[in-house]
């Protein structure tokens, strides 16, 4: 590296973590109170050299109207990792706000979504119980494979009616069809623009803080300077008063 570039490893490493730290910080300050239209979310694998003794998994949560990568964790495939993300998830919502859901059949979701996106109701002389909020709506996309080819996609409503899923999907902008296309397709563009996630790479992250580091930096690019020719919705300044 010192040869070729005139710079050390070290070196490099230095600015790698700094960049690091700086997008995070910068992810903290700009996004909350968002307001989410329709939120997908996914995983994907990624391999570090010197593990905990698990497969690490990259978890993420998009909105396909704005872009908007609101959470990306990286940990575990558990349901303690996907509490983890939909609290964020909720946490970085503006209040009131509740989007309409779409995943993979992955059955951690489905707890971690409605232990969010509910509350509790007492009946007078009984028990209290957990409902869902009205508006919630939450659907899952199966694609079940034969040969690592997909021969069915199954679509499945598992809390709500379809309808009004539809509904608010076209009243936000969108097909109205039960997907999870626009989070594949981000995560694609993780595993291309991150070389540590790079399938058969020569180069995998020794640390797993130094592949979420490497995540950090390039999530502030993607939000901040990348453009992005799908991008519908234009969105407006954002005004901060100072002091």
């Amino acid at each position: 590296m010192q040869e070729v570039f005139g710079v050390r490893e070290i070196t490099i490493r230095a600015w790698l973590c700094r960049s690091g730290m700086q997008g995070r910080k910068l992810h903290e300050w700009m996004m909350v109170e968002l307001e989410l239209i329709h939120v997908q979310l996914d995983e994907l694998w990624g391999d570090v050299k010197k593990k905990s003794g698990q497969e690490l998994w990259v978890w993420t949560a998009s909105d396909a109207a704005t872009k908007i990568l609101a959470v990306m964790q990286v940990g575990g495939r558990t349901q303690e990792m996907a509490y983890g993300v939909v609290h964020e998830l909720k946490w970085r919502l503006k209040a009131g706000c509740v989007p309409v859901f779409s995943t993979d059949g992955l059955r951690h979701y489905f707890y971690a979504l409605t232990s969010h996106f509910g509350k509790w109701q007492r009946e007078e002389g009984k028990k209290p119980v957990w409902v869902m909020v009205s508006d919630f709506l939450y659907a899952q996309v199966i694609k079940h494979q034969r040969r690592r080819r997909t021969v069915e996609v199954e679509r499945r409503m598992l809390v709500g009616e379809e309808g009004e899923y539809r509904r608010r999907l076209k009243a936000g902008g969108q097909s109205g069809r039960i997907n999870t296309s626009f989070i594949e397709r981000l995560n694609l563009t993780i595993r291309q623009s991150v070389s540590k996630l790079t399938r058969r790479t020569w180069g995998p992250a020794v640390y797993t803080s130094e592949l979420v580091e490497h995540l950090e930096w390039w999530r502030a690019y993607y939000h901040f300077v990348r453009y992005h020719e799908s991008l519908r919705v234009k969105l407006g300044e954002l005004k901060r008063e100072e002091g």
